[in-house]
């Protein structure tokens, strides 16, 4: 399934990753930030359905439910194929397990 997907996401979606990026400036990870989120909105463009990992999938919608991850970002999104249309549900920072 490739081709152009429209990317949309809330204004709360966007407040996250702008708190996201902040956090990882704090830290000096600005490059870091900058290309993990390019690269999952490149993939989210073109390979929706490829990139990430299935969660769930709401037949009733055709919504298939994903999660991306690009360095330390995530992101939970949906994908409604027939439309060709992906919606950013939200972003968020990978945790990391101390073992």
């Amino acid at each position: 399934m490739n081709g152009d997907f429209a990317v949309s996401q809330s204004m709360l979606a966007m407040e996250q990753l702008d708190e996201i990026l902040s956090v990882l400036r704090g830290r000096g990870e600005t490059a870091l930030a900058a290309s993990s989120v390019r690269w999952i909105l490149e993939e989210l463009t073109r390979t929706p359905m490829e990139f990430g990992e299935s969660r769930f999938h709401l037949e009733f919608l055709d919504l298939f439910v994903r999660v991306g991850f690009s360095g330390p970002i995530c992101v939970n999104y949906s994908v409604n194929p027939a439309s060709h249309q992906v919606f950013i549900r939200r972003w968020g920072l990978k945790k990391h397990r101390i073992v």
